[in-house]
């Protein structure tokens, strides 16, 4: 490669060109997200019930769509939530099922179920969704000063909904906050028990007079018509001319002779408030593969058209948009990786001496990184945290070849050989070296492919950019760096600069120093054994999390009353916590979103709110607020918490990213306690929780499932039901219309011809009307003959009791959760001590029961295993690489002595800027491998040569090789700890996630230079020593 270099120099700088043309191209179309993406199929199979209570769903129609849909190839991880009037079954498959191929599988199996589900259950909605995009990538609020809460509901659902649906990479699944049109029947009951009507009366008049039948066509005299009959009501007024029955003087009695009808809306469950104001916002959900930036710019360009649309109907703003954190993110990881390519060129100017030998090293920086946006583009990957954060690492690590190899050449210099000879052979001279550390840090990297969970998804990206740089540096600094120092340097003069006689003054005491340390060598190697022992009990002491903390500028925080709140009640409570999160937060508040209550049906799937006493408020503070999330989240946990007595408060402030690995999981801390007897599961949760309780750090600490929502039930006796000729469909078909619209079993429509929207017609009391249980006792019971009517008093007793609002369901079995965060303390810590608390617990749990912590605890055990893994793996390679380029067994040997106790300076840059040991930073320690290698290999190779090639003694060989490396160790050493600099020390917001990298890779390149220029060179003494004095002896 060399040699072609020179014989064609033109062909260097032409693919130099074509690289830095390529790339730009490249990087253009290359997408830009937070994280890479997570590719995990995930099907979602939502079934509606309309008004069935959770308990009779588990057992109906929850339990048989888990096992109908469980039999499906390549599935993980099954969960299932059970609320009122919906089920929602969730199957995770493992990374290598096609996404199309879950879907078809669960789809087929899902409708297979139907037939063994309760008569009047809806066809099953099966989606795919993805499990790393829990949290919507933004909000689009719809206000009008003109519209009222119906119509801006409709406006938003049928309309904006549908167009924003047309958008690529986003879903846009159900729209929260407003009023739901209903087409109602208020009947008064004092006027039908004068009429001896009974609810179903009317709805079966008003079924039979507002119908959809298709009329077809008629051939008459030779003439085909279209039939078509008013058989639908044209307007809701008109309901009130239907006629009921004929009393017995034979007059008609109508709708308006027993209520009236109004055009109104549906019992309140869910009310929106943005900034305090009630409102509607439909969620935007990423799809699967989607781009963040990209989908979110899409959405902005569809706005003005669908305004246009709309006419000013209403007004769209974007608001919550994730957006701004990945973009604010990945503009501070260039800024920084800019800033890190800066200094590494001053250190460059300052080491070499002059601007042309510094502008040849920084030539071939951008180039080699540009290389690795071609081969991020052909890998399918993006932009995001991982491969910026590789590219900045790979910064320190492309100038180690450049430099190595420009200052081989300067010492051929120095021997007054002609530029493009010293060119010629210095490069010639370290090439091996030079492509053996390439190997060891690409090496390095292979054994992530063996990861599991999380990991395998965030690594092999940043690995992918990390080696397609150190690719593209091995090309440069063996074919552009000699050949533009051939053209670009002069002949050496016998001079040498200031900072050249100062590294030679260094050379030479450097030289005299290691004599008296290869004399004391076992005091020295004694001593860095000491150390490595230290470290790992500092090791020990280092607290542990999955994955660095961010800080999104915005924050969840979980409202729960108790529950058998209404949506009115419970909108009360939030907003007085919304005026007291806006007095905490002051002019740092920003937007604030509240999701108060829930909608049943298909908006159940996208809300963590289990019913009407459940609510989240939506942070996000300002771009430059004055104190960070995590620190107005502690301040509010604890003022909150006092100010509310008897509300239970949760907070969520790891934003998109945690959301992501935690696979949309509302805490980092999961205690599943699972069995089968509701009430066992209860108690020990709540024994649980008060041990999490217990443990230093441990904060939100609730039980997930509770099982007092207020119930009334209904023991209709069936033997004087029968008496009185009705049956168990009449009875409770009277008792739901009356107390909650009859439209949860009849589904009759009506269909505004004016916007062609369909609204359901359902007939009720008067909102307000039944408000005690005497009223509902009073209600009037007619069976279909009307030959019966009765008071419900008179056939059934109604008592108060208590039901579960939610039940969950892991593989099959049902799941209790305790749920609880950290705050002070490391996530990791938490965990294991709750862990060890809990463990006397589970000794003693009954036959059938079982418990676990799992959530980010159990993924960062998986990670770190599989870590541990990758590191031994990466040990094992890189010998097996070196030695046949070493061609011995010894030498490489001699190296990979080193690498433990390079962990010596990972461990305590971790521990004295108390940074946490997490995947991050634990793939530092995998880095650090591969740069204490690259040091000691250009040590051991440079003695090893002069030992065989010059046949010197092995004292001088150690030493006249160990000072001629001093140079190029100490500059790669330094320009690397510089290009880390700015991610080691997190300037920017948003860049938290790679600081505990770049800490580990600084405290690995100082352990590896200290480690190559005294500990490797004692090593090398004693394994050669005894073969030394063995020649000798022969001789």
């Amino acid at each position: 490669m060399i040699r072609l270099a020179f014989k064609n120099p033109y062909l260097v700088i032409v693919l130099a060109i074509l690289v830095a043309v390529l790339s730009i191209v490249a990087a253009l179309r290359l997408p830009v997200d937070i994280l890479p993406q997570f590719k995990i199929p995930a099907v979602q199979v939502l079934t509606i019930y309309n008004g069935m209570q959770a308990s009779v769903l588990d057992r109906n129609i929850t339990s048989r769509l888990e096992r109908w849909t469980g039999q499906a190839d390549g599935i993980q991880k099954q969960q299932s939530k059970s609320i009122n009037g919906a089920s929602i079954v969730k199957n995770f498959f493992t990374s290598e099922t096609p996404p199309a191929a879950a879907l078809t599988q669960v789809s087929a199996l899902a409708f297979s179920a139907m037939r063994n589900l309760p008569p009047g259950t809806l066809p099953p909605l099966i989606t795919q969704f993805d499990p790393t995009a829990s949290v919507p990538l933004a909000l689009l609020a719809v206000s009008s000063d003109s519209l009222s809460e119906k119509e801006i509901y409709d406006l938003a659902n049928f309309e904006i909904r549908t167009l924003l649906g047309a958008v690529e990479g986003i879903t846009v699944p159900t729209v929260f906050g407003g009023q739901i049109r209903r087409v109602f029947v208020y009947v008064d009951p004092d006027k039908l028990q004068a009429r001896k009507l009974s609810q179903l009366d009317i709805v079966e008049a008003l079924s039979n007079s507002n119908v959809m039948i298709p009329t077809g066509n008629a051939q008459i005299g030779g003439v085909n018509y279209n039939v078509n009959a008013n058989a639908l009501v044209q307007n809701v007024k008109d309901f009130d001319n239907v006629v009921i029955k004929f009393d017995e003087s034979g007059a008609p009695i109508y709708v308006r002779d027993i209520g009236r009808t109004l055009d109104a809306s549906a019992v309140q469950t869910n009310i929106v408030h943005v900034n305090g104001k009630s409102q509607v916002y439909i969620p935007i959900y990423k799809r699967p593969g989607a781009n963040t930036i990209r989908a979110i710019n899409a959405v902005q360009a569809s706005i003005g058209s669908i305004g246009e649309r709309l006419q000013g109907a209403a007004r769209m703003d974007v608001i919550m948009d994730q957006s701004t954190f990945v973009r604010s993110a990945i503009e501070g990881l260039s800024r920084e990786a800019v800033i890190g390519l800066v200094l590494v060129c001053v250190m460059l100017l300052i080491f070499l001496g002059g601007f042309r030998p510094a502008f040849i090293v920084a030539l071939s920086l951008p180039l080699s990184a540009m290389f690795a946006f071609i081969g991020i583009l052909i890998a399918g990957e993006s932009i995001n945290t991982m491969t910026l954060g590789g590219l900045a690492l790979a910064i320190g690590l492309l100038v180690d070849n450049s430099i190595v190899v420009l200052e081989n050449i300067d010492k051929h210099l120095k021997m007054h050989k002609t530029p493009q000879q010293a060119a010629l052979d210095g490069t010639s001279e370290v090439a091996l070296p030079v492509t053996v550390t390439t190997l060891v840090l690409i090496i390095v990297f292979l054994p992530l492919i063996f990861l599991t969970g999380v990991a395998k998804f965030l690594f092999p990206p940043l690995a992918v950019a990390v080696s397609l740089s150190m690719i593209g540096s091995i090309i440069f600094s063996l074919t552009l760096i000699p050949i533009a120092a051939a053209y670009l340097l002069k002949a050496h003069d016998g001079e040498t600069g200031a900072i050249g006689r100062a590294l030679e003054r260094l050379e030479q005491r450097y030289q005299a120093l290691l004599t008296g340390v290869l004399r004391r060598r076992w005091y020295v190697l004694g001593g860095a054994v000491m150390l490595f022992v230290l470290a790992l009990g500092m090791a020990t002491r280092l607290g542990t999390e999955l994955f660095p903390a961010s800080d999104a500028g915005q924050f969840l925080v979980y409202v729960r009353m108790e529950p058998g709140y209404t949506v009115e009640r419970s909108e009360k409570i939030v907003s007085r916590v919304e005026e007291a999160i806006k007095r905490e937060l002051g002019n740092d508040a920003g937007t604030i979103v509240s999701n108060i209550g829930i909608l049943y049906g298909l908006p159940a799937a996208y809300t963590p709110n289990s019913g009407t006493f459940d609510a989240f408020v939506n942070v996000q503070l300002k771009h430059e607020s004055k104190e960070s999330t995590f620190e107005y989240v502690r301040r509010l946990r604890s003022k909150l918490t006092t100010e509310f007595g008897g509300v239970e408060f949760a907070f969520d402030a790891g934003g998109i990213i945690t959301a992501a690995l935690n696979l949309g999981a509302i805490a980092p801390i999961d205690v599943q306690i699972m069995g089968k007897n509701p009430d066992k599961l209860h108690a020990l949760a709540k024994q649980a929780r008060d041990i999490v309780r217990s443990v230093e750090g441990a904060v939100d600490v609730r039980v997930q499932q509770r099982k007092n929502q207020p119930e009334l039930f209904v023991q209709v006796d069936r033997e004087k039901a029968a008496e009185l000729g009705l049956t168990q469909e009449e009875v409770i078909k009277n008792l739901l219309t009356a107390v909650s619209s009859s439209v949860n079993f009849n589904r009759n429509i009506w269909t505004d011809e004016r916007t062609g929207n369909f609204y359901y017609v359902g007939v009720m009391y008067p909102e307000g009307k039944v408000d005690a249980q005497n009223a509902i006792e009073n209600i009037a019971i007619n069976n279909k003959k009307k030959t019966i009517s009765t008071l419900l008093k008179n056939i059934a007793t109604v008592r108060v009791g208590a039901s579960p609002p939610e039940i969950n369901h892991v593989d099959l079995q049902a799941v209790v959760n305790v749920y609880a965060s950290a705050d002070g303390r490391d996530v990791g810590s938490v965990s294991a001590e709750i862990e060890a608390k809990l463990e006397a617990l589970k000794q003693s749990l009954p036959a059938g029961y079982t418990l676990r912590v799992s959530g980010e605890y159990q993924s960062l055990k998986e990670a770190f295993g599989g870590l541990a893994y990758g590191l031994v793996l990466a040990v094992i390679m890189v010998y097996l690489v070196i030695v046949p380029l070493l061609r011995s067994f010894k030498l490489p040997l001699i190296i990979l002595l080193t690498v433990p106790l390079g962990l010596t300076g990972v461990v305590f840059a971790l521990f004295l800027t108390n940074t946490t040991l997490n995947i991050q930073s634990f793939l530092g320690v995998i880095m650090m491998v591969g740069i204490t290698v690259a040091y000691t290999n250009l040590l051991v190779d440079k003695i090893n040569a002069l030992r065989t090639q010059e046949r010197m003694p092995l004292h001088d060989a150690i030493t006249v090789g160990a000072a001629s490396r001093l140079r190029p160790v100490l500059m790669t050493a330094i320009t690397a700890v510089m290009s880390l600099l700015p991610m080691a020390l997190g300037l920017e917001r948003g860049g938290e996630a790679n600081v505990p990298l770049g800490r580990a890779i600084i405290g690995g390149t100082l352990a590896a230079a200290f480690l190559t220029m005294f500990v490797a060179p004692c090593l090398f003494y004693v394994f050669s020593s005894r073969g030394e004095q063995k020649t000798q002896e022969q001789e």
